[in-house]
């Protein structure tokens, strides 16, 4: 197993670092959250810190932040397909609530020209390529969303609403993974032109 950007070797935490729950799974090396040990010889990975490939696989790991809404946009399509939920609430390994999505379109498809791209110019505070090709212009999948931020305790009557919801999906990351999901949503709508970054009070 290895995340998108280092290996990683896996090791039980101490249960001191999460009394009430199960074992953190951490990288020996850099210490990411890449998981949880619910029972001996179970363990729960979360989708955005591992990747399992062949150990003679010779292709190159995606860059981060196209990793993390890669997968995050995955999730959002296939519970929406089986269990038709839109609506997610996006919560840490500390059980708050980070961000409210909501799915709007999962068939929407981008073409951009890279030459003059304001959201490209933008996305490369990551240190890597926003976009999946390096060609001039490209097509690629999207999903369209909503969202609502809840960090600080902003939203916070709308996050309890949605958590008492059953039409809510709820979806857990690492702490850290929901504010660089967080970041992705941000640069992704300071992308888009003023008149398109809301929609009622949802970015």
């Amino acid at each position: 197993m290895c995340c998108p950007d280092t290996e990683h070797q896996a090791s039980w935490s101490g249960s001191s670092l999460k009394p009430k729950g199960n074992a953190r799974v951490l990288c020996k090396r850099c210490k990411t959250l890449l998981g949880e040990k619910l029972s001996p010889g179970t363990m729960k990975c979360y989708v955005t810190e591992v990747l399992v490939r062949p150990a003679e696989g010779s292709s190159s790991p995606a860059p981060r932040s196209q990793f993390v809404q890669s997968m995050v946009a995955q999730c959002l399509v296939e519970l929406s397909s089986a269990r038709s939920t839109f609506r997610f609430a996006i919560k840490g390994d500390d059980d708050k609530t980070y961000i409210l999505i909501w799915l709007l379109n999962s068939d929407t498809m981008l073409v951009e020209s890279l030459g003059s791209s304001s959201s490209h110019r933008a996305f490369t505070l990551f240190g890597d390529t926003f976009l999946p090709d390096s060609g001039s212009v490209g097509p690629w999948n999207a999903v369209k969303v909503l969202y609502q931020p809840c960090t600080k305790s902003r939203n916070k009557d709308l996050a309890d609403a949605w958590e008492s919801d059953v039409g809510v999906h709820s979806l857990k990351f690492p702490s850290e993974t929901c504010l660089e999901l967080l970041l992705v949503l941000a640069l992704s709508t300071a992308s888009l032109p003023p008149s398109l970054r809301a929609m009622n009070s949802f970015q």
